[in-house]
């Protein structure tokens, strides 16, 4: 059983406000709920929307269908009453003709309660009454929300109304979700916590960043929790301080990352040379949006993957991870902060803003999977050591990292050339030493990241499908839909995008006939760097750009056209 809800209007109405509190109630009760908002670059008016997916199993994928739509304006009325299925109903906040609304608007009930604050509760209150939440979970909800005084009192009247305007309505029960309650209690969850989640469970210490969207979710979590998760959280003046405090709390000895989006980090490039040449660990989460410049603030893409790759001069060791859900987001970034101490390198976690703003109810994340082994050298092991040198020439490129006053060895850094001590020099000899030195990590962290790709859906159809990052759950769900109609294809799907298992792929694309590229970008950024590193294209490429998601049902009308 599925329930589709869109709650739209403009800017400043609440509708975020409903949004989530549906979702904490769906998930209190048992049920699943995944939100995901379209919201426009502006603080008041617009067309915006929340739409929620409610169910009892998760979903997590894009859709049109509405079953359920509360219209806070005629706008949304207008642009959005055609998805709205044949047994659907329409809440409007005033008057309107279309055939589907219901016989009250939230105008005149608000008119019964005296005033308009309490709309967005008003419409969460019928909206959980037709899906049969409890009124008494709702109830707690409100007063955890609101807390005390006048506020209190109007959203608990206009709950009381909402459900039972909502029983007064025709056919009401249709809407019902068979509400099991979970055995462990689950989460309702942002994108932006998942990723903020990850990094505390991946021993970050120091967070700077300079806020920028849709990034700034995860960095007011980690200021938020900084206290109780013992952490430094600074905002710095700008990117360029932001990654260069990163640099300095590595070398330090502190676990540190820094958040922004494309736009701010091209700022950032010089800096990420300076970790690759005085080879220190960082994090750059990168929460993609359409550029170039300020392009779409509060929209989303899949657009700096190259971005990343190529940031800063010179070749250094990096690594680059792209969430495909939220559950990954708290995974990979959490492995992140692993990867980047051992090789003393920048590791990037690329989300965007799907990922980053969406919703959903989670399972308790883990801890069992993420290493806690640090590599940093001990005080113990530096006492035993006659000499230290930080870029100690070694075979597989990495050397040994101790944190400078922890021991009577010295800890040096210099961000031009250096010898095995980290002093400045302009020998060729060792120049060259240090460069082999620095390629042999690259090689090293590709042997150590290697990983056998992971073929779903049909595997001996003729057509793979390849798609990275926040697309996946689309796709898995269009994938389902096609088998019904016997169109099946092979799906491959990147989390790692940086280092690639070249020669692994390149026996897994001689297996197929076609490859279909699937990305949210106007040119094929992993689809340039397959070619690249595979000497095979792909032969067709599925790809939107405006800003948007791509939805399931756009997803099986784009695969249906080529697919046999």
């Amino acid at each position: 059983m599925e329930v589709q809800i869109r709650i739209a209007g403009a800017a400043g109405q609440g509708l975020q406000t409903a949004a989530d509190l549906l979702g904490r109630a769906l998930t209190r009760a048992g049920s699943f709920a995944y939100l995901y908002t379209d919201a426009e670059s502006r603080i008041r008016g617009g067309l915006n929307f929340s739409h929620l997916r409610c169910s009892d199993q998760p979903l997590h994928g894009i859709s049109q269908q509405i079953d359920i739509l509360v219209a806070l304006t005629d706008a949304a009325v207008t642009e959005f009453s055609h998805l709205v299925s044949t047994n659907g109903i329409i809440l409007c906040n005033r008057e309107n003709t279309h055939p589907r609304t219901a016989p009250f608007t939230l105008a005149s009930l608000l008119a019964e309660i005296g005033g308009d604050k309490a709309l967005a509760l008003l419409s969460a209150a019928i909206v959980c009454a037709l899906l049969d939440i409890p009124r008494g979970l709702m109830e707690s909800l409100v007063r955890d929300h609101f807390g005390s005084g006048a506020a209190l009192e109007s959203n608990l009247r206009a709950l009381e109304l909402g459900y039972r305007k909502a029983g007064e309505l025709d056919h009401a029960t249709r809407f019902r979700i068979a509400h099991a309650p979970a055995k462990a209690p689950r989460l309702w969850l942002a994108g932006h916590e998942s990723v903020a989640f990850g990094a505390i469970a991946g021993g970050v210490r120091f967070v700077a960043s300079y806020p920028m969207s849709p990034s700034t979710g995860t960095l007011t979590d980690l200021a938020e929790w900084a206290r109780e998760a013992s952490l430094v959280v600074e905002q710095a003046e700008d990117e360029i301080a932001a990654i260069n405090m990163v640099a300095g709390a590595s070398y330090a000895g502190a676990r540190a990352m820094t958040t922004t989006s494309g736009g701010g980090f091209c700022l950032m490039t010089e800096g990420v040379s300076l970790m690759g040449m005085i080879e220190v660990g960082g994090v750059i989460l990168i929460a993609q949006r359409p550029g170039p410049a300020t392009g779409l603030p509060t929209r989303t893409a899949q657009g700096d993957l190259h971005l990343a790759l190529h940031a800063g001069h010179g070749a250094f060791a990096k690594a680059i991870f792209a969430p495909k859900n939220l559950q990954e987001c708290y995974e990979l970034t959490a492995r992140a902060f692993e990867v980047a101490e051992r090789f003393g390198c920048p590791v990037f976690v690329l989300t965007d803003q799907l990922l980053q703003d969406s919703q959903a109810t989670m399972d308790a994340f883990s801890t069992k999977e993420i290493s806690q082994k640090r590599g940093l050298l001990s005080e113990a092991q530096l006492a035993d050591m006659s000499s230290y040198h930080r870029y100690e020439l070694t075979d597989s490129g990495v050397s040994p990292q101790a944190a400078p006053g922890i021991s009577k060895h010295v800890v040096v850094v210099d961000s031009d050339e250096h010898d095995v001590d980290g002093h400045l020099t302009e020998k060729p000899i060792i120049a060259e030493q240090m460069c082999q030195k620095r390629l042999r990590k690259i090689a090293s962290l590709k042997s150590s990241l290697d990983f056998e790709p992971i073929v779903e859906g049909q595997k001996s159809s003729p057509h793979l499908v390849i798609s990275w990052g926040s697309t996946y759950e689309t796709l898995r769900e269009a994938r389902n839909h096609l088998k019904k109609k016997n169109a099946l294809f092979a799906h491959l799907h990147l989390s790692q995008v940086w280092p690639l298992p070249v020669e692994r792929l390149k026996a897994l694309f001689a297996r197929y006939d076609r490859i279909i590229l699937v990305e949210n970008n106007a040119v094929p950024e992993l689809g340039s760097l397959l070619c690249e590193c595979t000497q095979r294209a792909h032969d067709v490429f599925i790809n939107r750009f405006d800003g948007r998601p791509f939805s399931v049902e756009e997803m099986v009308s784009r695969l249906t056209e080529v697919l046999p």
